[in-house]
């Protein structure tokens, strides 16, 4: 039986090699410096975006070792009080208000509807 042929696809580059190498060194060469621009470009692109000022270091002390939150304690303020809770419940039952802030008469529609469900009220009492 007759050996294999070897076939090797690479051979016409490695038989010219010596023509071949000073233009994929070149083309290199200017890849890399053109990544080095680009690089440094879109460096400078990102600082002038954040108005001058330098990212923050990654390793700062804060960074790594953050401090605790604290929970409120009893005598703080909360954001929203009851009081505003219910008004605004019972905005959205008069008014059908979502937020707070929206129907310029928010105590015109409230008074409406404290009208109404005293009247109802009032009707029930009288029903039984």
């Amino acid at each position: 039986m007759a050996p294999t042929p070897i076939i090797n696809p690479l051979q016409p580059i490695q038989d010219n090699w010596d023509t071949i190498k000073p233009w994929t060194s070149a083309y290199n060469k200017v890849l890399g410096a053109l990544g080095t621009l680009f690089g440094f470009a879109t460096a400078v692109a990102l600082i002038v975006d954040h108005d001058w000022q330098l990212p923050k270091w990654p390793f700062t002390e804060e960074r790594w070792h953050p401090k605790p939150t604290i929970e409120k304690e009893a005598g703080d303020e909360e954001e929203v009080s009851e009081d505003q809770l219910v008004d605004d419940v019972l905005a959205e039952v008069a008014g059908g208000v979502k937020k707070r802030g929206l129907v310029e008469d928010e105590e015109e529609l409230f008074e409406e509807f404290l009208e109404g469900y005293l009247e109802g009220l009032e009707q029930d009492e009288e029903a039984q």
